[in-house]
């Protein structure tokens, strides 16, 4: 009976395990060129759509771009030399991975900064326990808080790892609806579950 379950879990880890790694292939490169342009390379392990979005200092959108087919590859020379100089930041997303970085466009052409990789969390709940996996690139600090109604019911802070797989057993909790939030590095994520 041991090695029944030893093996069920060890099936278990290995499967969240994928799926956690899995997400975490995005490789984006920003080559600067000449006369204002700049070349982006994106690679990622598995065939996927891509998304290329610039937004300006105020946040504003001022280029998008979503592939119509799967890549593993994809490369694009962007033509910044119609922007007003300033500050820019430009996210790369493929199937729940995102890149962000910052480009200065100036008369002397593009500076590039440092990429800050981001991964959503991946959410699961099956026979009451809530399973909340994620890659924590940058560190920063986690908290998840669990809500009924609007009201918060629970929170837990969960340190600043980088590889994050926990599990709450939640039979406690009154059934019916909840909206899980996880907290991470100034974004949110939100998960809806029904407690039967």
């Amino acid at each position: 009976m041991k090695t029944i379950i030893a093996i069920g879990f060890l099936v278990a880890y290995t499967l969240l395990s994928q799926v956690t790694f899995a997400s975490g292939n995005l490789k984006v490169n920003v080559l600067p060129k000449a006369e204002g342009r700049a070349l982006l390379e994106i690679s990622n392990n598995a065939e996927q759509k891509v998304e290329i979005s610039i937004l300006n200092s105020e946040g504003d959108l001022v280029f998008y771009h979503e592939t119509e087919t799967e890549h593993t590859e994809y490369n694009r020379t962007l033509n910044f030399s119609k922007l007003e100089h300033g500050i820019y930041k430009m996210i790369v997303k493929a199937d729940g991975a995102s890149n962000e970085q910052m480009l200065n466009v100036g008369r002397h052409g593009i500076a590039v900064g440092k990429i800050v990789e981001k991964t959503e969390p991946i959410f699961s709940f099956k026979n009451n326990q809530l399973r909340v996996s994620h890659l924590n690139h940058n560190l920063d600090d986690m908290i998840l808080y669990v809500y009924r109604n609007r009201e918060l019911i629970w929170e837990k802070g969960m340190g600043n790892m980088f590889s994050l797989t926990v599990g709450y057993d939640l039979t406690k909790l009154d059934k019916g609806n909840y909206q899980v939030v996880f907290a991470s590095g100034g974004e949110t994520y939100e998960y809806d579950l029904k407690r039967d």
